[in-house]
């Protein structure tokens, strides 16, 4: 009998069965140890004791990261196959019980409202299926005070070194435009910014925003 998986409607077909747990097995040393992920965890500085959301957590260097500044982490993601290695490299940490790992997606966060101070996501955007219902459960759950950062690596830039594989990767799944994702913050309350910059050597796509 086949597994339903309760999220498959806020993911798309690309991020579905056995050809995606093989892509993702083939990039392992890039999402297992990703520098961008560390430089996004570095730029929104969590504190010890904060409460982190870390969606689209995948294998969970941004969560792994986290943890070791001491803040406590919940890494959601809507595959059960990327939980399952999470859930197991979480148990090789410092303190394993800094990282609980959750199913859920940005379109459904399963925190209660105004329960979190730092929200991360990198290169997850382009997985959300609904873009303004995903901004809608970040501002739920954000705390008075707590910061947003997003980051996606930028394909279509010329320089990204993965540019020519990968500029048309948007197009079967979810555009990413800073500006149309800093307004629906700035509708929501929060000071936003959405840049297109270099961090971590690499061309990203950029929003940050505060909750006041």
């Amino acid at each position: 009998m086949k597994l339903v998986n309760e999220f498959d409607e806020y993911r798309h077909e690309h991020d579905k069965g056995l050809r995606a747990k093989i892509s993702w097995l083939l990039k392992l040393p890039k999402f297992w140890n990703s520098p961008l992920s560390k430089e996004v965890i570095r730029s929104i500085d969590p504190q010890k004791g904060e409460n982190v959301l870390d969606i689209g957590a995948g294998m969970g260097p941004a969560s792994v990261e986290a943890a070791s500044r001491g803040a406590h982490v919940v890494a959601i993601d809507p595959s059960r196959f990327m939980r399952a290695i999470l859930g197991f490299r979480r148990q090789f940490q410092k303190d394993p019980g800094l990282i609980t790992v959750e199913a859920g997606a940005a379109e459904k966060i399963p925190l209660s409202k105004r329960s979190t101070d730092v929200v991360c996501a990198v290169n997850a955007i382009h997985h959300w299926t609904d873009l303004e219902g995903s901004i809608e459960e970040i501002a739920r759950v954000i705390a008075p005070g707590g910061r947003v950062l997003l980051v996606d690596e930028d394909f279509t830039d010329p320089e990204h070194p993965q540019h020519e594989t990968h500029h048309d990767h948007e197009e079967e799944m979810t555009k990413v435009d800073v500006e149309v994702i800093k307004s629906l913050f700035e509708i929501r309350g929060f000071e936003a910014k959405g840049k297109k910059v270099l961090l971590s050597g690499l061309p990203v796509k950029l929003v940050e925003a505060n909750f006041q």
